[in-house]
């Protein structure tokens, strides 16, 4: 790890700065006094290399309209292909303003109300606002765990595909929150049953960059061969912690589904986008890959710090870090689901994403896990370790 480039980017403090994590308590949690360890961006400085690209463009003092630099494209199909050995063109490329408002529209574009879309529960929660709110039927179809590591059921997702008339099916890959990075056998598993069922696959492929040691992020659509291969979103925005430029990327590899997605766009009337985000995210994919590699390195760091905390209570249980920098814990054999919000807020003084916020409106409402972020300075995970710590010990009465 960079450790002179790590002491550069720490942020230990963004209190008062307008950030949603930190000054945005009060409207969630009801409380100030909480270690924020919810929102998923970084408590890192961007790279020095997208600062300095800002810094150049804000001096050329000129704001007005401009097109999307050629170069814009170039940077993420050279980050694609070097990155993830995935081979993209150009047109099949667009822009929208964030992932779950690029899911929003895509629905709309691509299906009509009613149409069945499924999701594996637990899951990104804005996934079920998608379906909720565009009048798709929803469909579920749960994760096997054992000792906190989820795998797929192949016969039941199928026989729900089978049952529900599924059109689209939502993968999250690597997944939020559980933190895996699905294995080539499980994605083909789960491609092939929607292959015989003609389900189209609407990968959410936004941690794609934020992989552990020993694991590979594997694209859906690279194990696709032919037609309706699996429209992709991924984003700059995770990966260098640039999410309030409001830029990802959506992969249409069909023609069809383009024409499609760009009437609908056209309609909206939606434009291409900030001029500052292009350069931000240009700037970060040509040049961000070892500022990249020292977080990555930190977070592992971090990861590893909050198990050997935790390893000591065997009533927790810890779901292995495969991708993503969020930490999926139940604290279920030491702290009721009745009692979780008080233990975390008031014994632990954090604040964290609670493991049911993941699960369908009303469904596991018993669930007792928590969802920590990693993505920050060492000083903060040994804080959040020593305060969980503490309250944990006394649990047990020590």
């Amino acid at each position: 790890m960079d450790e002179t480039l790590m002491q550069e980017i720490r942020l230990l403090n963004r209190k008062n700065t307008d950030c949603a994590k930190w000054d945005s308590l009060w409207e969630t949690f009801h409380q100030e006094d909480l270690l924020p360890m919810w929102v998923a961006d970084m408590d890192f400085k961007a790279p020095q290399c997208v600062r300095q690209a800002l810094h150049q463009a804000v001096d050329q003092g000129v704001f007005g309209y401009y097109q999307v630099p050629d170069r814009y494209y170039d940077s993420i199909l050279t980050w694609e292909k070097l990155r993830h050995n995935n081979h993209l063109e150009k047109e099949w490329l667009r822009n929208t303003s964030g992932v779950v408002s690029g899911l929003f529209h895509l629905v709309r574009a691509l299906t009509q109300p009613g149409d069945a879309i499924m999701v594996q529960t637990p899951v990104y929660y804005p996934f079920y606002r998608v379906i909720g709110h565009t009048g798709r039927k929803a469909v579920y179809q749960p994760l096997l765990q054992e000792k906190g590591t989820y795998t797929v059921d192949l016969a039941d997702f199928e026989q729900r595909i089978i049952d529900n008339d599924v059109k689209i099916f939502l993968l999250c890959s690597p997944h939020n929150p559980v933190g895996r990075v699905w294995s080539r056998e499980e994605l083909e598993g789960m491609l092939a049953c929607c292959r015989r069922h003609s389900v189209q696959v609407v990968a959410d492929e936004i941690h794609h960059d934020l992989i552990m040691p020993g694991h590979t992020h594997i694209p859906a659509a690279s194990l696709w061969e032919g037609e309706n291969k699996p429209i992709t979103f991924f984003s700059a925005s995770k990966t260098f912690n640039l999410a309030g430029m409001k830029n990802s990327v959506l992969v249409l590899p069909q023609k069809e589904q383009r024409e499609k997605f760009d009437a609908f766009e056209k309609e909206l009337g939606t434009g291409l986008g900030s001029t500052l985000d292009f350069v931000a995210v240009t700037a970060a994919l040509e040049e961000g890959a070892p500022w990249l590699d020292a977080v990555l390195a930190e977070i592992q760091g971090n990861y590893q710090l909050m198990c050997r905390a935790l390893s000591q209570f065997e009533g927790v249980t810890v779901s292995p870090l495969e991708g993503t920098y969020l930490m999926w814990i139940d604290l279920g054999g030491m702290v009721s689901r009745q009692d979780l919000h008080d233990f975390v807020q008031n014994k632990c003084a954090i604040a964290p994403d609670y493991g049911h916020w993941f699960f369908p409106e009303n469904e596991l409402s018993d669930d007792t896990h928590i969802r920590l972020n990693l993505a920050a300075p060492r000083q903060t995970i040994q804080r959040a370790a020593d305060q969980i710590t503490a309250a944990l010990k006394d649990v047990r009465g020590e």
